[in-house]
C-alpha cells in the first residue's frame, strides 16, 4: 500500500469514526430511562447531564424537574423553573435536545429576574438555601407581609434585618 492510499485510508476511518461518535453522543436517550426509583435512574442522570453539556457534568433537583417536564409536555412548569432562574434557558433547551425535545425559553419576566436577584442577596447575607428560597417567595409575591418587608429592609442594607434574615425567622417559612 502506498503513503498516498495509507493516508487516505487513516483519513476515512477518522471521518467515519468521528461521525459514529457525533451521532453516538447527541443520540436521544427515551422519557422512560427517566423513572425515579429505577435501578440505573442516577446513572441515567448522569449521562443525560454529560450529552447536555450541564456544567460540571452535575445535575440538581432543578434539573430532574425539567426531565419530568419535558417527559409529560409541562411546559408551563418547565417555563417557571427557568423563569425564577432555578435552571438556566440553555440547559433546559440542551436537556431537551438529549430528549427528543424542543424547548424555546420566554424571556424572563420582572417578578422571574427579582425572585433570582433577591435569592442570590439573600444566600450571600447568610440564610440557607432553602431559607433564601423562602424569603425569596415573600419577598416577590407576598412583598406587604412581614418576611416581605424584612426582606425589603435588607435589601436595603439594613444590618439589623440582614441578621435575621440569616436566622431564618419562623414567618418566613414560605407554605407551598
Amino acid at each position: 500500500m502506498s503513503f498516498r492510499s495509507r493516508s487516505s485510508t487513516i483519513a476515512l476511518f477518522v471521518i467515519v469514526f468521528s461521525s459514529v461518535m457525533i451521532n453516538m453522543a447527541s443520540a436521544q436517550m427515551p422519557c422512560t430511562e427517566f423513572k425515579y426509583g429505577t435501578p440505573k435512574y442516577h446513572e441515567k442522570m448522569d449521562e443525560l447531564a454529560k450529552r447536555a453539556g450541564l456544567p460540571n457534568n452535575y445535575w440538581s433537583r432543578y434539573h430532574e424537574s425539567i426531565v419530568r417536564a419535558l417527559c409529560n409536555d409541562d411546559i408551563k412548569e418547565i417555563d417557571n423553573l427557568v423563569d425564577n432562574g432555578y435552571v438556566k434557558p440553555k440547559e433546559a433547551q440542551d436537556i431537551a435536545k438529549v430528549l427528543g425535545n424542543t424547548y424555546q425559553a420566554k424571556p424572563r419576566s420582572e417578578l422571574g429576574k427579582s425572585y433570582g436577584y433577591s435569592k442570590e442577596r439573600f444566600l450571600e447575607m447568610g440564610a440557607c438555601g432553602a431559607c433564601a428560597d423562602n424569603i425569596a417567595q415573600y419577598y416577590t409575591k407576598k412583598p406587604n407581609s412581614r418576611c416581605g418587608k424584612l426582606a425589603k429592609h435588607a435589601l436595603e442594607g439594613n444590618p439589623e434585618a440582614i441578621k435575621k434574615i440569616a436566622e431564618f425567622p419562623d414567618y418566613c417559612q414560605w407554605k407551598y
